[in-house]
């Protein structure tokens, strides 16, 4: 598991208050989670659902006109006292599913009031001028009464809201009897230090200006969600959840029985997951519910650093290591000196180390700090291994990815199955790039996600170094000889492999200085893509033109010669990339391959007979596929 930092937007301040209140207590919200509609379809959205007490909560400064009729209808009554005022007695009825009924509690005003902000003359909070007092005084609205405050169970901790916070009439029963009779428990201790939290929160820098400000539009809440995936769930939602399931019955062709199963929780609209349960809102992973139809508790900043102090007292106690020096590993993981003044981000990370090595407390780096370039010369075998080792576990917290996984990638860095297939070589590159990462996480992930490459270039690569010894390029094959430069591209997004190193000319100039192997590659690259265009640059294009001026070229040949106009073109034009498309690229491949161009070097015209017998086999289907089992020709 993981702590990720996620943002809540809420329509007021108000709210935002009111869902620290709820997560202090650690009581699941969903806030706005559905909008319901009269019979003319005008909408109505109480602004947060608790689902474990099924309860309808709206905290407003003033009453929505709408409240009442939602009110009846969420507590499945037909019963109308008019006691909402003549304005919400002629709203029409709403319409609330019995899977969405419950309880409805109306909170009227400030989250204080405004004469006593709840602060005392020592500005510390006062248990007398809070929330708390005014919720005494006053309460909160039912459907049909009032006043109705916050309790909790004095002897279970459960939470609800009863007449008067009468902890008798909770569903839990602890004080069923007669003994326990009218027990008010509205300012049980955990309550109070729930509204004090909530009294105190400060906000985003953007939205923050009076702390005594009732309401700000929007309030942006940022917490830590003890969830992974859950932040890269809501970045990747493009707002039209849908599984892939679904959208491949729509079109009338679903899948196979046995193959649906892993697509009803894949996305149509994005690379995530959809919620199983409703399949409208995005989820964390698979056969996860979102977080609406299953809400997370968050933390706060504050309840954060009470967290991770109590998960370090648990860890030292685990590791029989000084609090002090438990405390340096932990500030070392997220790279500070002290936690004052860190990020909630960090935090969450720091959370995160805590607890994997609470699971595995060998996992905890113990050990001296990293040895110099010159010392990790001198270490050799086993001795790499432990060393790297060490790095296993602050790298894991670092880029909050589980231990195995960053395991594997280490491996696949070094082009090694295991580390105890790894050279001394290989060790010592893994432990240097272990380095980089814990110490710039984001070029891990520039690593893992590459950003797409731009029209006339290849992805920028993610590490040079010089070659050690006589080796060749795993993409071109060409041989490379010790001290020549070497690379490594990013790592691509699955299904493809990554590369190992890369020579010089495959990492900047297969593009920028193609050869006229280089070129017919990317046509073949394109073709069984499935791409009907391939996009060149104009450095490409005047590399196939020019070998295609030196070849016979017949007038009767339509195709290659609108290759031959179209190379010219992009070449004249401003944009940096052109298109070509299928057939005159085909011409072009098939004509230089008829030609034979004597001055084509060994490569280029190795390269030239490959492609065009591929691209000759494209078209005629040696193999006799069956086609009838493929949509497409693609396919």
């Amino acid at each position: 598991m993981t702590d990720e930092v996620v943002t809540t937007e809420f329509r007021t301040e108000l709210h935002a208050r009111w869902s620290v209140f709820f997560d202090h207590l650690q009581v699941p919200w969903a806030y706005e989670p559905v909008t319901f509609y009269d019979s003319q379809g005008s909408p109505c959205t109480p602004a947060f659902w608790l689902p474990e007490q099924r309860i309808w909560f709206a905290a407003e400064l003033e009453a929505p006109v709408w409240w009442g009729r939602f009110a009846m209808a969420a507590d499945d009554s037909d019963y109308w006292g008019g006691s909402w005022g003549e304005e919400a007695s002629r709203c029409l009825p709403v319409g609330v599913p019995e899977e969405w009924q419950g309880l409805t509690l109306l909170s009227e005003g400030p989250f204080f009031p405004d004469d006593n902000p709840g602060i005392d003359s020592w500005g510390r909070p006062d248990p007398w001028g809070g929330p708390w007092r005014f919720h005494e005084a006053t309460g909160m609205r039912t459907y049909d009464d009032e006043p109705y405050q916050w309790t909790m169970c004095p002897q279970c901790g459960s939470f609800g809201a009863e007449f008067c916070g009468y902890a008798e009439r909770l569903s839990c029963g602890c004080l069923d009897d007669r003994e326990h009779s009218k027990v008010a428990n509205g300012s049980d201790k955990r309550l109070l230090a729930a509204y004090r939290a909530a009294q105190l929160e400060q906000w985003h820098a953007d939205n923050f200006t009076d702390p005594h400000a009732t309401v700000l539009w929007p309030t942006v809440r940022e917490a830590l969600v003890h969830q992974p995936g859950a932040v890269a769930a809501a970045a990747n939602c493009a707002g039209e959840c849908r599984s892939l399931a679904d959208q491949l019955r729509q079109e009338q062709c679903p899948p196979a029985a046995g193959e649906g199963e892993g697509l009803e929780t894949l996305c149509s609209a994005c690379p995530g997951f959809v919620c199983g349960q409703c399949g409208e809102r995005p989820a964390s992973a698979a056969d996860v519910p979102c977080r609406t139809c299953e809400p997370v508790v968050l933390l706060t900043e504050s309840q954060a650093r009470q967290r991770l102090n109590w998960r370090v007292e648990q860890l030292t106690a685990a590791t029989g290591i000084r609090g002090r020096r438990v405390n340096g590993i932990v500030n070392d993981s997220i790279g500070a000196k002290t936690r004052a003044g860190v990020s909630l981000a960090q935090l969450g990370v720091a959370l995160t180390n805590v607890e994997r090595w609470l699971d595995d407390p060998s996992s905890m780096p113990t050990g001296p700090p990293a040895p110099s370039y010159e010392d990790l010369d001198k270490l050799h075998g086993a001795e790499l291994r432990k060393l790297l080792a060490t790095y296993v576990g602050p790298l894991a917290g670092a880029l909050r990815e589980p231990i195995p996984f960053v395991q594997t990638q280490l491996n696949d860095w070094m082009g090694a199955p295991s580390r105890a297939d790894a050279t001394d070589e290989q060790l010592r590159d893994a432990i240097i790039q272990a380095r980089a990462w814990i110490e710039d996480p984001d070029s891990y992930r520039a690593y893992s996600h590459p950003e797409p490459p731009a029209p006339d270039g290849l992805v920028a690569p993610m590490r040079t170094k010089t070659a050690v010894m006589d080796s060749s390029c795993n993409l071109c094959a060409a041989p490379v000889v010790a001290g020549e430069l070497i690379g490594r591209m990013p790592r691509p997004r699955r299904p493809y492999v990554p590369m190992a190193w890369l020579c010089a000319h495959c990492l900047f100039d297969r593009r920028a200085k193609p050869r006229l192997a280089d070129v017919l590659l990317r046509v073949f690259h394109h073709a069984f893509s499935g791409s009907t265009t391939t996009l060149l640059n104009t450095t490409e294009a005047a590399v196939l033109l020019d070998a295609l001026v030196t070849v016979p070229a017949p007038e009767d040949d339509e195709h290659l010669q609108e290759a031959i106009t179209a190379l010219r073109q992009g070449i004249d034009a401003p944009e940096p990339v052109m298109g070509l498309s299928y057939h005159p690229a085909h011409a072009a491949v098939a004509a230089l391959h008829a030609a034979r161009p004597q001055e084509a070097a060994d490569g280029d015209a190795a390269v030239l007979a490959a492609v065009a017998h591929h691209l000759a086999e494209w078209q005629h289907n040696p193999q006799d596929i069956d086609q009838a089992q493929y949509k497409n020709r693609t396919l």
